[in-house]
């Protein structure tokens, strides 16, 4: 099996774990079901976030202060609330979006949605705040990662590829 050495500890254990093609799962965008396989042959950033979570509002921030990149590069961000939120209540991804990202709401490479509980048992089924994959056109997961404002460089590289 691959390892990469930029992993995080904590995802030792995650699955589906970097260097195997990327589970088929279907979300909830604009209230339709959406396929993962419907972004195959793309660059994508699937990100499942909580939106309670002080870091997840920064990595958002982030994201959209990297948009030039992101769009150069060709990558596709899946933003996606975390099944029921994590557990906990919080600001709806609409107010985040209008606090930390309004600039790229309504972005062509931005898709934003919810993790269904069956999306979130193969994506998240540890519950992590956030936790984000990093999945070539060829539709492998290349990275495992967590909180995008301290790993931007990982995921600008990503892009650059």
């Amino acid at each position: 099996t691959m390892v990469l050495a930029s992993l995080a500890p904590v995802f030792a254990h995650a699955d589906p774990k970097a260097g195997v093609q990327a589970p088929t799962a279907t979300f909830l965008s604009r209230s339709k079901n959406v396929s993962l396989n419907a972004f195959r042959g793309q660059k994508v950033m699937l990100w499942l976030f909580s939106t309670w979570c002080p870091s997840c509002q920064a990595g958002l921030a982030a994201l959209a202060q990297e948009q030039t990149a992101l769009t150069a590069g060709r990558v596709h961000l899946i933003v996606l609330e975390n099944y029921r939120n994590g557990g906990y209540s919080g600001p709806s991804m609409q107010t985040l979006m209008n606090q930390h990202a309004r600039s790229v709401e309504s972005a062509p490479n931005w898709t934003i949605g919810t993790a269904t509980q069956p999306f979130a048992r193969v994506y998240n089924a540890k519950a992590y705040p956030d936790i984000y994959y990093l999945i070539g056109a060829d539709g492998k997961i290349e990275v495992v990662g967590s909180a995008p404002s301290a790993s931007m460089n990982q995921i600008l590289a990503f892009a650059r590829k």
